[in-house]
């Protein structure tokens, strides 16, 4: 049975707020009884690679296909994409993944999880309804989604994970805290923790954390990387070469890999030698090739990882060795300091473009503002084009990316509570500013400047969303934010350029 626990920082407000939540996770969480397990039938493959489906209580699960729709049961506004294994078969349990994205994109993360899921035996899940907003419906969404894979599925209730990208991510330790004891780990993609919970030596899961080296995240990740180290947490940060996104396949695949030898340390999981000696000559393969191409920083790295993970499965004395030595290199010294100075730089630099963009709504300084920060964009924009992949244009891009991802979620989050949609549309428009040939970002400026009730601007910005390639006329059409621009004639005209474009 889930059991679920406010054993964790925040407010008291928000621990009342989610009190009367948490008697409705009570009710959804309950798990099916063996019977329902048992009068499951068994599936028969598809020839389609992705199967749309909106399976009801007698119909039987495709093995070995990426099911993209599968309808709860017990409400038919929730839904979630499903992988199971080619082995699969309702006569044994088997651990379970279930993901969170920020735009409810289910399928993203099945199909990078899919590969490690048919090698090592798991069961994937993408939940379509839990998405950045507000808390009590993401939760919700996690539970009908489990609830739901509960009833249909044999589930091993001791090996139940969550993955989750940025907004998704943090929902899922969320969800961790709030189910104390169901959880065996959390993947963390893009972003840590929530604000109101903070790591400690209470975190009731191991957690895989990763980030890509040109995330705007990376700071955070890196030093939630340190916080659980302090605190004896089982860890480990991995990284790629990428921006804020879910990681490729083959981090994902790393992911359950490591989830696979936490489960051994804790006895959830038989040991299996041969998987442990696997992995472990993978490792320290990794490590030893790092050093020969003298990336003394990396295989530093490795070798740590490599000690945490296989301590207590195997004698890791010589792994340890060999970190300790790495660490006396001046070479992984200074670039170490070089990874700190990054992040120092970045929070320094993202701090000033905020700050310009707050000094240009001044009447005595907002047109030096406003040239400062053109200037200071135009360098970062520079900085980022670079063809190699240097400590400078990773701080160019992670900049960028941070200034925008904060202006544009802010105003998303003034919209969504239906407040201040001036300052909203203000918001936007910086975020704009930053991404002038992102499209979506000038047509959800042109619903800000409509809810603010400011035509001309709403109009302008439409125009340039157009421009830059909007043609999503069926969103135009039911959002309600343009309500008002339907009479115009100007709104006929824009509507009738996105169909010449068509």
């Amino acid at each position: 049975m889930l059991r679920l626990s406010f054993r964790r920082s925040g407010s008291a407000r928000q621990a009342r707020r989610l009190i009367a939540f948490t008697l409705l996770l009570c009710a959804l969480a309950m798990p099916p009884s063996r019977s329902q397990l048992q009068g499951q039938s068994a599936g028969k493959n598809n020839s389609t690679d992705s199967l749309q489906s909106s399976l009801t209580n007698a119909d039987a699960l495709p093995r070995g296909r990426l099911i993209e729709r599968v309808v709860s049961r017990d409400d038919a506004t929730q839904s979630y994409a499903l992988y199971l294994p080619s082995a699969y078969t309702p006569e044994k349990s088997w651990p379970v993944l279930y993901c969170l994205d920020p735009l409810a994109r289910g399928e993203v993360p099945v199909a990078l999880f899919r590969a490690a899921a048919e090698k090592y035996g798991w069961i994937v899940a993408g939940s379509h309804n839990s998405r950045n907003g507000t808390v009590k419906d993401s939760l919700d969404a996690v539970v009908r989604m489990l609830r739901d894979a509960r009833a249909r599925l044999s589930i091993d209730d001791r090996r139940i994970y969550l993955a989750g990208f940025s907004g998704g991510a943090r929902m899922s330790v969320r969800f961790g805290y709030l189910c104390q004891g169901c959880v065996a780990g959390v993947v963390a993609c893009g972003a840590g923790f929530p604000a109101d919970i903070k790591p400690s030596t209470a975190v009731p899961f191991p957690v895989y954390s990763v980030a890509g080296t040109e995330d705007f995240n990376f700071p955070e990740m890196k030093q939630l990387d340190e916080a659980l180290d302090k605190f004896s947490v089982a860890h480990r940060l991995a990284s790629f070469d990428g921006a804020h996104a879910w990681p490729p396949a083959e981090t994902c695949t790393a992911a359950v890999e490591w989830m696979e030898l936490q489960a051994m340390k804790s006895g959830r999981l038989s040991r299996d030698e041969t998987l442990i000696g696997r992995l472990l000559l993978e490792q320290t393969r990794k490590a030893a090739d790092a050093e020969a191409a003298r990336n003394f920083y990396d295989a530093y790295r490795s070798y740590r990882a490599a000690a945490n993970d296989f301590r207590g499965l195997r004698d890791v004395s010589a792994l340890e060795q060999q970190t300790a030595r790495l660490w006396e290199m001046r070479e992984v010294r200074r670039a170490l300091d070089e990874e700190d100075g990054q992040i120092r730089r970045q929070h320094k630099l993202a701090g000033e473009l905020v700050a310009l963009l707050e000094q240009r709504r001044d009447q005595t300084q907002g047109a030096l503002a406003s040239l400062n920060f053109r200037n200071a964009v135009a360098d970062l924009r520079r900085a980022a084009r670079a063809a190699g992949d240097t400590g400078e244009r990773r701080v160019a891009r992670r900049t960028l990316n941070q200034v925008f991802a904060q202006f544009y979620e802010g105003a998303h989050n003034l919209i969504g509570r239906r407040e201040n949609y001036a300052l909203a549309a203000a918001s936007l428009a910086a975020a704009a500013e930053l991404a002038p040939d992102n499209a979506q970002v000038l047509y959800e400026l042109a619903c800000a400047h409509a809810l603010n009730r400011d035509k001309r601007r709403a109009f302008d910005a439409l125009r340039k969303a157009i421009e830059k390639g909007f043609t999503n006329v069926s969103d135009m059409a039911r959002n309600e934010a343009f309500d008002a621009l339907r009479g115009e004639a100007e709104y006929r005209k824009l509507v009738e350029a996105i169909g010449q474009k068509q």
